[in-house]
This record gives C-alpha cells, structure tokens and sequence, in this order.
C-alpha cells in the first residue's frame, strides 16, 4: 500500500511572546488566511467590549511588521475605532489603543497557514474551500501536492461542473493518508469507468476507489477496476447506491466515515462482482 508524505500541520519550535501591541500597526495577508470580511470587522466595532477581544495571534516576519493569523475582525474592529471610522466610548476607545497580543517570530507562510488552520479547525470558522486556498496561497505541502494532482486531470474546486470538484476535504484526505499518486490513479479510474461528467468527481466515490486501488494495488488492475465500475451505472446511481448503503436504506443518519466504509464495500463488491479469483474483503460497513 502506498505510504503518504508527511503532511502534519506540526509547527517547529519557534519565539512566542505575549505583548502589548497598537492594533493600527498589525497588517493582513490573505495568503495564510480568509479574506477581510470588512461588514464583519464594523459589526464588531459597534458592539466591541473590550474583555472579549481575548488574545489575537500575530505572525512577527522579517519585514519587522506583524501580521495577523488569528483575530483579524476583532484587530480590524480596533483599528476602526482607533481611525474614528466607528463612534465607540472614550473607555472602549482607550481600552484598545494597545491590545495583548500573541505573538510568533520565525514563522514561514506555510506555518502560518498550518497556525491558522489549527486554531479555526474545530469552530468551523473556516470551509473547506478557504482552507485550500489559504494552504495553498502558503505554499502547504498538502495542498500543494493535491492542486498539482487536481491540474493534471483539469478540475477546479469548488463547483459541480464537468470539470468541477466538490468536497475538496475528502480529496485531502484521500492525500493524506495514500499520498497524491494515489489520487491521481483514483480519478483516473473514475474517468475510465464514467468520462467526465459532474458526477464522476464525487469525492466520497473517488474515495472509495482509492481505498481499493492503495490496500489492493497487488490485486486490483486500474483499467479492469474501471471497466467493472462502469458495468455498475453511471456515477449518479452509483453515488446513490453508496448513499443507501451508508445510510441503511435511508433507516438512520449517515456520517463521513459512514459514507467511506460504504463507497469502499461499493467499490470492492463491484470489483468482486462474477470474478471466482483475485477477490479482495469487503468490509463490514457496521462494525
């Protein structure tokens, strides 16, 4: 089975230390987070109490300057009364002239990319497609590797066209855990079985192709796995086989991981199916 790179968001031991900081002074990079949402920013502003700003966390580069990664809206909100482009009281005003800030030095794009990731990650501040883009504006590995991937079979994230691809997080997975060759002979097959259609790029489909092409790749031969899955359908019946499956005949709820360990048992049995040898397991969905 194919070993995946080391994509750890783990980030190198580096200076952090906790100042007083002018919130006029810190600047943004869309390149290792969201976009400034500036309505956002003036929301806060106009209802800011100044214990709940907490503590922002800043990126100090070689430049000298700091750059948020963390708690851009609540520093944007300062700065916007700071400027008088928000009418706040004189003791709110005061209380964000100098702000305490956490604050990291010898960062690369790609750490604070990581920085970003990891501490929006569990609030699901961030989508899935923002995520991407940040780790990949920073240069991240992990989605470096999946866009050179995703370049190469001429998809783009993000919409639901015949070059479109839409659950980018599952794809990333997919990377994670069997490495971008993998991906590459998943969507392979999937185009080989389907063409390309909207519908080919489902990523929990091309999950479950890439489960049974990187555990079975002394078995599974890519063209005769594509031709099996073709006999199955066109990709919409069989995402909807998969769908059914993980969800019971529609009896209960269905989870992420639910609908992988149903698109791998889709995937194996259709492998599976009227061969007397060269079968693989089919894993038990309920376990």
């Amino acid at each position: 089975m194919p070993v995946s790179r080391n994509y750890s968001y783990d980030i190198p031991d580096h200076p952090i230390s906790y100042e007083k900081v002018d919130p006029r002074t810190v600047k943004f990079d869309p390149r290792a987070q969201r976009n400034l949402n500036r309505a956002r920013a003036k929301a806060i502003a106009e209802k800011l109490v100044p214990t709940a700003i907490g503590t922002p966390i800043l990126s100090l580069r070689l430049d000298r300057f700091r750059y948020a990664v963390d708690g851009m809206h609540r520093i944007h909100a300062c700065q916007l009364i700071l400027n008088g482009d928000v009418k706040a009281p004189v003791k709110v005003r005061k209380a964000v002239e100098a702000i305490t800030c956490e604050v990291h030095a010898k960062l690369s794009m790609a750490n604070e990319a990581s920085m970003f990731i990891i501490k929006n990650k569990e609030s699901s501040k961030v989508g899935a497609n923002d995520e991407y883009r940040i780790g990949l504006l920073a240069g991240h590995p992990l989605f470096v590797d999946t866009d050179s991937v995703l370049e190469k079979h001429s998809l783009k994230v993000g919409s639901r066209t015949t070059n479109g691809l839409r659950g980018i997080k599952g794809i990333l997975n997919i990377v994670a855990e069997y490495g971008p060759e993998t991906l590459d002979l998943a969507l392979t097959i999937a185009e080989d079985a389907w063409g390309r259609t909207p519908d080919t790029w489902d990523s929990v489909t091309v999950g479950g192709i890439a489960t049974v092409a990187a555990r079975h790749s002394d078995v599974v031969k890519p063209r005769d796995l594509a031709e099996k899955l073709k006999r199955q359908g066109d990709p919409a019946s069989f995402r909807a086989k998969i769908q059914t499956i993980a969800t019971n005949g529609n009896t209960h709820g269905d989870g992420t991981m639910g609908r992988l360990k149903a698109a791998h048992f889709s995937v194996a049995s259709a492998w599976n199916s009227n061969r007397r040898t060269n079968k693989i397991p089919v894993p038990n969905i309920f376990e």
